[in-house]
């Protein structure tokens, strides 16, 4: 029976990439691009999910590791924002191509993660929590003290000729095959023996200790895994619309991301995937026709995705997708 379920499970997934694919010969130009930009901002939910819903590790600092990869590839792409700058023997590195650029934007976040990973992850309980909450604070001031290289408040554009596709079919189908072969690779993370310890850390630290465990080590593996796809989501974000800014550093991201893996389902891969993908049009396309209610009731689109929230942790604290799946289990397990 479990195999049936397994079987309906690789179904549905199939059928989703079908529509995914197919997608883009059916819908408006712009509500692809919104499209393309949901599956990027997936990976950053995805991503956190590895170090907090698997690893057990409360990370509010996530879009700092998405600013960094950010902002990487947007100054390998404009070296000439160091000029006239302390930095200014910068302004004189080869750009890379696009893609190589989105790498290095992914690897220098996972460094800065692995650096901050080895100095707050052996802080225990709530502490942890409270470094990473800050890193996003500090990090904006960097952006508007040097505001020659980084742009300020308005950040910079990378130009269009930089683009990761001329048009937003092309960007679309370059987003959706970086989600699906990002959520891949941490599905093969999580379900190796490496994700095992993930999750034998995140039950009982100490146990898991006790058994051999290197729980330091394994606390900041799953922190650079985790801030390399984020910097890999930033970068690709940059080059898909063209221009890098503090947004990408912001709480209201940060919450949307958390928003998103809760509603989802922590520590279950998937429902961050579909907490991502509904949360993001959620907010940016379904919400908006709706904003007509805020002139009668003093609420916007976040109070009623927090709303939403409430409603979903009352009626199903786990998230949607272990509901779902339970419910599956029920339906199965009845018709056998």
């Amino acid at each position: 029976m479990t195999m049936k379920l397994r079987d309906k499970r690789v179904v549905a997934v199939v059928f989703l990439l079908i529509i995914s694919i197919l997608a883009p010969l059916f819908l408006p130009d712009a509500f692809v691009y919104l499209l393309g930009m949901a599956y990027l901002f997936v990976i950053m939910v995805v991503s956190w999910d590895i170090i907090v819903g698997y690893t057990g590790q409360v990370n509010l600092g996530h879009t700092v590791f998405v600013g960094i990869g950010a902002y990487t590839t947007a100054l390998l792409q404009v070296p000439s924002r160091f000029e006239g700058t302390f930095l200014h023997l910068l302004s004189t590195i080869p750009q890379p191509p696009i893609y190589i650029s989105i790498l290095f934007g992914g690897v220098a976040a996972a460094f800065v993660g692995f650096v901050i990973g080895i100095i707050t992850l052996r802080l225990k309980g709530y502490y942890f929590a409270l470094v990473t909450a800050v890193l996003p604070l500090v990090f904006i001031q960097f952006l508007y003290v040097w505001s020659d290289i980084f742009g300020g408040e308005e950040g910079f554009s990378v130009g269009l000729e930089r683009a990761i596709a001329p048009g937003s079919v092309g960007k679309y189908y370059i987003a959706l095959f970086l989600m699906v072969i990002s959520v891949f690779i941490m599905y093969v993370i999580v379900r190796s023996s490496v994700g095992y310890k993930f999750r034998a850390i995140r039950d009982d630290e100490i146990l898991a200790e006790s058994v051999g465990i290197d729980t330091v080590k394994f606390k900041v593996l799953s922190f650079v895994t985790s801030s390399f796809f984020a910097g890999i989501a930033g970068a690709a974000i940059v080059h898909y619309r063209i221009t890098v800014g503090p947004t990408l550093f912001d709480i209201p991201l940060m919450l949307m991301i958390i928003l998103s893996g809760v509603i989802g389902g922590l520590g279950t891969l998937f429902g961050p995937v579909f907490g991502g993908f509904v949360i993001y049009l959620l907010k940016n396309w379904w919400l908006k026709g709706l904003m007509g209610i805020s002139e009668v009731l003093p609420v916007n689109d976040e109070v009623i995705l927090y709303i939403i929230l409430i409603v979903l942790g009352l009626t199903a604290p786990q998230g949607i997708w272990r509901y779902a799946s339970n419910y599956m289990k029920k339906y199965f397990e009845k018709e056998s």
